[in-house]
């Protein structure tokens, strides 16, 4: 029901399951998308996703996306604005109000404005679906809701511990005594009349007295495709969260913009680029929306709202085109708020952030100080790494972004997150050449715009021949420049650092750096012309 909500009323959702998911109601579940690769569930389609990128995606196409996930790493990796938990554990296992802007919890177990903003109520009666943002949800008592006047007694039981198989399947009708399904041999049967509504996915392990299924106490086979009510008003519940979080983050401006600039900061230091949508001059009547914002990252990211789902895919639309182009500049744009039926107008500031080059130095010499320096004038994030310690300091580099003093084997690690990418230059001028080659090895089938290796011809080619003979391909090595630098003919190390600062420049701009001085024949031939 949540999921379901979310989708239908435009978020884009990415959930996350264990590899073998025990849900019941399969026929309703996008967990079933696990198994089965998708799943329609209330026309809305479920899919599974190799990985997040490609969830954001499927999410981005109008589907539910379903990744397997069990420890949570995506949302350690890709913290979210929002985040449920929808677990429904009926105990708090880790969720904190930390894990994003919005955090939303369901059911018993955590307490609003501690563990999550807000706690939504899934006991059956007259406040299931009610948001809490203080206290916690009513304790659960262990005994199923009421259908139709049964409880416990609709309820599937395993009677022993070990392996589930199926007697029956969903959507058939059962009498009284019927065998559901077997747990090692065990049968498993029913304690009513009615309509196999959900089971347990066969051969699954069970412990006893595990949940395997449920019987609606009705012949009614279409009642297996269609969402029950309490899940609609948990997802309604979900909602009406969302919404009144996002007003009270809108409301309150220091924190909410906190967020976002994290985001984009991130973002840019990422190597991604990134457009701010903020919504100004709005009429009087809605000033509460006044300096909202919508962060749309490249590659699918969305963060915050200008207060209205319609208008933020507008924008979210429009974002596409803008990264297409090579330098999208700011723009205001009058924009419908498209509340409602309100047709009230405002501006939205477009604002593109572009990300910043990075330089990665191996080597902490004195080519890399000036390197440093000189880099930092162009407007380089720069990064140097070395094993010696007594050279990796501020004193030495204090314009560099980050040091790192590791061993070259171990600097490219997930741990170090060098995030090597198209916007990165990677420059090696270690100590020796079988550091040289180490790094070279590492980062030369990188995304890296520019990898440049120093050494004289018979030391470049001596590394590339080792290369070679492990299966590095000749076009790979073809775009290293090694020996590195342009041919200046300096010795000193600023010399040198110039040399290969003139090359990175030469190659974003797409020039060979070759001098622009011509013959005085030339010159006078061009003036006969004009």
């Amino acid at each position: 029901g949540v999921a379901l909500t979310l989708v239908k009323a435009g978020f884009r959702v990415v959930m996350t399951e264990i590899a073998q998911p025990t849900c019941v109601r399969r026929k309703v579940s996008f967990a079933e998308a696990i198994y089965e690769g998708e799943i329609t569930v209330e026309g809305i389609r479920g899919t599974r996703a190799a990985d997040f990128r490609e969830a954001l995606e499927i999410a981005s196409e109008g589907q539910a996306a379903v990744i397997v996930d069990p420890r949570g790493e995506t949302l350690k990796k890709y913290p979210p604005l929002i985040y449920i938990d929808a677990a429904m554990t009926k105990k708090n296992y880790g969720t904190s109000i930390d894990d994003a802007g919005i955090v939303i919890a369901l059911g018993p177990g955590y307490e609003a404005g501690v563990d999550a903003h807000a706690v939504i109520e899934t006991k059956r009666g007259s406040s299931i679906g009610r948001p809490l943002y203080q206290g916690t949800a009513l304790p659960n008592t262990g005994i199923p809701g009421y259908v139709k006047g049964y409880t416990a007694e609709r309820v599937l039981r395993s009677p022993a511990e070990g392996n589930f198989t199926g007697a029956l399947n969903i959507g058939d009708p059962v009498n009284k005594g019927d065998i559901v399904g077997y747990v090692s041999g065990v049968p498993v049967k029913a304690a009513i009349k009615g309509t196999v509504r959900g089971l347990l996915k066969n051969g699954l392990t069970v412990s006893k007295g595990a949940k395997l299924g449920d019987i609606h106490p009705e012949v009614n086979r279409e009642i297996v495709f269609s969402v029950t009510d309490k899940a609609w008003a948990i997802g309604k519940g979900v909602l009406e969260a969302i919404s009144t979080l996002q007003e009270k983050s809108i409301s309150d401006p220091k924190k909410f913009n906190q967020l976002i600039y994290e985001k984009l900061q991130d973002n840019q230091e990422h190597g991604r680029s990134g457009i701010l949508y903020t919504l100004v001059e709005v009429p009087e009547h809605y000033a509460a929306l006044s300096g909202a914002h919508l962060l749309v990252l490249q590659g699918g990211w969305v963060y915050g709202t200008l207060g209205s789902y319609s208008l933020d895919h507008k924008m979210i639309d429009r974002s596409k085109t803008l990264f297409s182009q090579l330098e999208p500049a700011t723009d205001l744009t009058q924009v419908k708020l498209c509340l409602q039926d309100d047709e009230s107008v405002a501006k939205v500031l477009e604002d593109p952030f572009l990300p910043q080059k990075k330089l990665i130095i191996f080597g902490a010499g004195h080519v890399s100080v000036s390197l440093v320096e000189m880099a930092s004038l162009l407007g380089y994030q720069t990064v140097v790494v070395d094993d010696r310690q007594d050279l990796i300091s501020k004193a030495r580099f204090p314009k560099a972004h980050r040091l790192i003093c590791a061993p070259f084997e171990e600097v490219f690690n997930d741990e170090f997150n060098l995030e090597i990418n198209e916007m990165t230059s990677v420059v090696i001028v270690t100590r020796g050449h079988e550091y040289d080659l180490l790094c070279l090895r590492n980062s030369i089938c990188s995304q890296a715009c520019y990898i440049g290796m120093i050494g004289s011809r018979t030391k470049v080619n001596t590394n590339f021949s080792i290369l070679l003979e492990e299966g590095i391909s000749k076009k790979a090595l073809e775009r290293v420049a090694a020996p590195i630098g342009l041919d200046l003919g300096g010795q000193k190390p600023e010399e040198i650092a110039l040399s290969i600062i003139a090359q990175m420049v030469a190659l974003e701009n797409g020039r060979t750096g070759t001098s622009l001085v011509r013959s005085i024949d030339d010159l006078l031939c061009q003036q006969a012309k004009l």
